[in-house]
């Protein structure tokens, strides 16, 4: 369901999750200055009840992390024109091994794909994206089997 959960265990081969945390809406960061694709994760979240902390720029997204980053449920970051915010990414990930990093960059960004792995992205998404694909790929990170999501 997209959501973060507490308590994990594992019993007879199934996995469970404590119900305290699991009625809380996840807590999206949001990292980008195209308010197109702001809008259009505001839009796919919306059923979803998500909290989406937009962030402009690299300090503002490390305020965010410092303040809230065991609340973040997913980071979702754009590299439009390169590698912007490549050291964000890798803070992040430092931090935040478990986090689900999603980032999208321009179709002919291949190295900023490269690095974006590299430094933690579980997947990359080349712009533009359509609404229903960024859904379904963050729907994908949310549940718990996230780890092994993979995209192009």
């Amino acid at each position: 369901m997209g959501v973060r959960y507490g308590a994990h265990f594992r019993l007879a081969g199934r996995d469970f999750f404590s119900r305290s945390e699991a009625m809380t809406p996840p807590i999206i960061l949001l990292f980008t200055c195209d308010l197109t694709l702001n809008k259009m994760v505001c839009e796919a979240l919306l059923t979803r009840g998500a909290i989406v902390l937009t962030t402009r720029n690299v300090p503002q997204a490390l305020q965010v992390v410092a303040k809230r980053g065991r609340e973040l449920s997913l980071a979702l970051m754009d590299f439009e024109g390169g590698c912007r915010g490549m050291t964000l990414l890798s803070a992040i990930h430092t931090c935040y091994q478990e986090l689900p990093i999603l980032v999208t960059t321009s179709n002919d960004a291949c190295h900023a794909k490269a690095v974006a792995y590299a430094n933690g992205a579980r997947v990359c998404l080349n712009k533009p994206v359509s609404a229903a694909q960024l859904a379904s790929t963050i729907e994908d990170l949310q549940q718990p089997s996230g780890a092994s999501v993979l995209a192009a």
